[in-house]
């Protein structure tokens, strides 16, 4: 069996690791980009049928097809916007073939294709550059070009807040906003919010662009609640957000704008400028949004696999939050004997200077997945009342990319043993953020295949 955590076997150091990680791999296995774009779009006699999850209640699913005629169209396109968008936009051109007119995905990795009618674009992430800039630009022509009788076909996923920039004022805005908020621990909504009110092309204006041609965006949720306005700042979803919401936001974190000017982090004399988004719902007249994929369908796959496993699952939450150190600390206090607990969510990393002479900021390697795992390894540390020596935690990135090329860590009773025999101080790599190397050095990094979709991260605690 091939599998999408590479390190696997040498990972897999007893019983309860290996249920973890195959848990885990279950997970994976359900986001599979390929595998779920062809399972879920079809194409015959020119009908394009495209099945999707409805339903916001875990007990009250239910797949439903959207069926789109191709033959009411002149040209077909597809636009892909964010991470695992070029291989998704790269599927669907097989699938459509001959009746593709052209298209263009953006993401943060080179993908060949086969079709030479789809252009895949890089850009940077999480901070936009001029590659994104250009990228954005050839996506917004393209839009812009759409008649009344083109359909558009576009994938929306994660990162496409980052990687979707439109102009030089717009990238120097949102650099500044991502490091400042990112750095307070702002949540993604009000992240996105900011984003929206800061772009030309992001908060509804991508289908603004396209009007009249009709749009149908499949779109992968990384938020909490599955908001599609929110989902890489919904570039084709009407936006209920103001100017007001944005400026609140942004006072709340003492940046200034044109309208508030607190003590800031921008350059004296230059303030960010607020704009609305597109508010007249006659651009969106022939816009559809689907939530195509959220993080329900990997967290049900690793239900199923536990019970195969002759575990009991409980899903904890799907719109799991936090400061990421103590996120599953709840979760294992809830973990009785023979249970796993399963969530999926997006948890957050507040940066902490640390008092040095020169009084500049050190900060180690490291995602909040793993600083989760870390954060709980110390707290059981700290409190004997906890007994890690029956338990397993895991935190993992469902595109495999934690802030940094691994994807999370898994940590137990080993982890700890490892780390004392190494004369390492878990408490001290938590302080400054280290968490990446802290787990390089008791080898519990876990490595997965980048061919998965985004959707946040999914977190395992599993007890013996």
């Amino acid at each position: 069996m091939i599998m999408n955590i590479v390190n696997f076997k040498n990972l897999a150091k007893n019983s309860l690791r290996k249920k973890a990680l195959l848990i885990a791999e279950a997970g994976y296995e359900a986001i599979d980009i390929v595998k779920t774009v062809n399972q879920r779009i079809r194409l015959k006699n020119d009908k394009l049928s495209i099945m999707y999850i409805s339903g916001v209640m875990l007990q009250h699913n239910t797949r439903k097809c959207s069926y789109v005629d191709l033959g009411n169209y002149k040209n077909v396109f597809i636009i892909g916007i964010g991470k695992g968008s070029a291989l998704a936009s790269s599927t669907l051109s097989k699938i459509l073939g001959k009746r593709l007119t052209g298209g263009i995905a953006l993401d943060v990795r080179k993908l060949k294709t086969q079709n030479s009618k789809l252009k895949t674009l890089v850009g940077t992430h999480p901070l936009p550059s001029q590659k994104n800039i250009i990228a954005t630009r050839k996506i917004v022509k393209l839009a812009k070009n759409l008649k009344k009788d083109d359909l558009l076909i576009a994938f929306i996923c994660g990162g496409g807040s980052a990687l979707l920039c439109g102009s030089e004022k717009e990238m120097k805005y949102s650099r500044t906003v991502f490091k400042e908020l990112t750095k307070a621990g702002a949540n993604i909504l009000e992240l996105n919010t900011a984003r929206k009110h800061l772009s030309e092309v992001k908060g509804g204006n991508l289908a603004k662009f396209a009007y009249p041609a009709t749009v149908i965006s499949l779109i992968v949720s990384d938020v909490l609640g599955n908001d599609l306005s929110m989902v890489a700042s919904g570039p084709t979803v009407f936006d209920k957000t103001t100017k007001k919401d944005a400026e609140k936001i942004l006072k709340n974190y003492k940046l200034r704008t044109a309208n508030h000017v607190p003590t800031g982090h921008l350059p004296q004399g230059d303030k960010l400028q607020i704009i609305e988004t597109p508010k007249d719902k006659k651009y969106f007249k022939n816009a559809r949004n689907i939530l195509f994929l959220s993080n329900r369908e990997p967290i049900l796959a690793m239900a199923e696999k536990a019970r195969k496993l002759s575990l009991k699952p409980k899903i904890y939450s799907l719109k799991f939050k936090g400061e990421a150190k103590k996120a599953l600390l709840p979760m294992a206090k809830k973990a009785k004997s023979g249970e796993i607990i399963l969530a999926g969510g997006e948890i957050t990393v507040t940066l902490k200077r640390q008092a040095t002479r020169d009084k500049r900021q050190i900060l180690g390697k490291g995602g909040r997945n793993m600083e989760a795992v870390l954060g709980t390894l110390v707290k059981l540390i700290q409190n004997s009342e906890l007994r890690i020596q029956n338990c397993a935690f895991l935190s993992v990135a469902s595109d495999g990319r934690d802030n940094t090329e691994a994807a999370g860590a898994i940590g137990d009773i080993l982890t700890l043993k490892k780390s004392e025999k190494l004369k390492l101080n878990p408490q001290k790599f938590l302080g400054n953020h280290d968490s990446f190397r802290f787990f390089a050095k008791t080898g519990d990094l876990i490595f997965v295949k980048q061919k998965t979709f985004n959707v946040a991260d999914l977190m395992i605690v599993l007890k013996k």
